[in-house]
């Protein structure tokens, strides 16, 4: 069965996100927050202490939790109660962190989860799903959000939907409430909050609802990729068979290994890596799972035979002695049809491995496209094959990593000058910061 766990902490639009991913994929949703809460709704009904271990549960054994579509819409039951609109009181806001501390209600709960989840599968939202109720589930989200702007969500959501409650509350208030939250959240005994080493992150402060759930769909749908030159229609055979035994020589002489796929962009973009060797470009061929073109000195077509292969794998001429403008508009005429172009933005092979200051070119074509740069790090190929050495060696190890998009639209409000700065800083640090996570023991996703 699908599962996708979406954790996080209060105010981070968790369940406005899961709905939408669910109606997305046709699959089920299952709030959790809203388990928790029916629990905190019958411990106030019943007046039991959070201290009364037995009478929790007691209350426990005969727990029955029902979710009920009705034209569209949810209605939540509690031991035969519609509790849809009272467990999102404020009564109810105030004791559900306390309550879902409690071993008692959390062993509980998860039981009904799992049970529902083998037999349907489906969307799980929460603060544990991906850490303690689904830790081998393939496809996890932690969203997070800076605690001024949750607090400022949350205040908002309350006032529109049940103002008479939260009248005299500010936003100082639900900012001090929304970190007392995270306090109990994160620093229960079991299951505590917490982001699950191989979880997707998304840090939604700065984006809305909409803007999460399409990157939360381009991740589910990156994860069921197969490398394209497997199974897309357009190739050529002959890209399909040079990729294929490309890829072939990488596992077997080189253990070629691949990170960072979370990142997949499905429209056009540039994959921007450090340069570094011969071996860069059919590196990146065979690591990122599309098509992809390249670029490519004119003077490397001047053999007619080896021109002509060249080209037959998507490699296009360019001009470095002058302003190529044909080139410049086939880069823009790939892009915006949606394909992929592989660019090293620093112009030449490092001599010594380390990055070198990029040219000006990608970041002038991001803002003239209006396209995504995606950085790439590459490990191991400098070792290999150098410009210092007339051939390679025959064994080795590469490492090819990809980061998180980079947009144009987040520099549109700049002028032209410091946008193409900003955009040039962004990506060199984008690209350092991938060669630190791979040394640093490459745990997790890359940034």
């Amino acid at each position: 069965m699908k599962i996708i766990t979406i954790d996080g902490p209060a105010g981070t639009g968790k369940t406005t996100v899961a709905k939408a991913v669910a109606d997305r994929l046709n699959l089920p949703y299952f709030d959790t927050g809203a388990m928790y809460r029916a629990v905190a709704f019958l411990i106030l009904n019943e007046k039991i202490p959070l201290s009364d271990e037995k009478r929790i549960g007691e209350l426990l054994m005969s727990f029955n939790f029902e979710i009920r579509i009705n034209g569209g819409g949810r209605k939540y039951f509690a031991n035969g109660i519609d509790v849809t609109e009272a467990i999102r009181s404020q009564a109810v806001t105030n004791i559900v962190s306390p309550v879902s501390a409690l071993h008692a209600v959390r062993e509980a709960l998860w039981e009904i989860q799992r049970r529902f989840a083998e037999k349907r599968g489906g969307v799980f939202e929460g603060r544990d799903m991906g850490s303690a109720v689904f830790p081998k589930a393939r496809y996890k989200i932690f969203l997070t959000a800076r605690p001024e702007i949750r607090a400022e969500r949350r205040l908002a959501e309350l006032r529109e939907k049940r103002p008479h409650e939260v009248r005299h509350l500010n936003h100082e208030q639900m900012l001090a409430e929304i970190i007392e939250r995270d306090r109990i959240d994160s620093s229960r005994s079991l299951a505590p909050l917490v982001c699950p080493p191989d979880a997707y992150v998304i840090e939604a402060s700065s984006m809305t609802s909409d803007e999460v759930v399409e990157r939360i769909l381009e991740y589910t749908h990156k994860k069921r990729l197969l490398p394209s030159w497997t199974i897309a229609k357009g190739i050529t055979c002959l890209y399909r068979t040079v990729i294929f035994l490309t890829w072939l020589v990488g596992k077997i002489f080189y253990r070629l290994k691949v990170y960072g796929l979370e990142h997949y962009y499905p429209r056009g973009a540039i994959l921007a890596a450090n340069h570094t060797s011969f071996l860069d470009p059919p590196i990146l061929a065979v690591s990122w799972p599309e098509e992809v073109h390249f670029l490519a000195r004119e003077t490397l077509f001047k053999n007619r035979g080896f021109g002509w292969l060249i080209r037959n794998v998507n490699a296009h001429p360019v001009s470095r002695d002058t302003a190529d403008i044909g080139a410049m508009k086939m880069l823009c005429s790939l892009l915006e049809d949606g394909k992929k172009v592989v660019m090293f933005p620093e112009g030449t092979r490092s001599k010594d491995g380390e990055l070198q200051p990029l040219k000006a070119g990608i970041s002038m074509l991001i803002l003239r496209t209006q396209t995504a740069v995606i950085p790439v790090y590459i490990d191991g190929a400098y070792r290999i094959w150098s410009r210092l050495h007339k051939w390679p060696r025959l064994f080795g190890k590469v490492t090819c990593i990809f980061g998180t998009p980079i947009t144009a639209e987040s520099f549109n409000h700049l002028d032209k000058k410091e946008a193409q700065r900003q955009i040039s800083d962004k990506l060199t640090a984008s690209i350092l910061g991938l060669k630190k996570w791979f040394e640093d023991g490459a745990q997790g996703i890359p940034p």
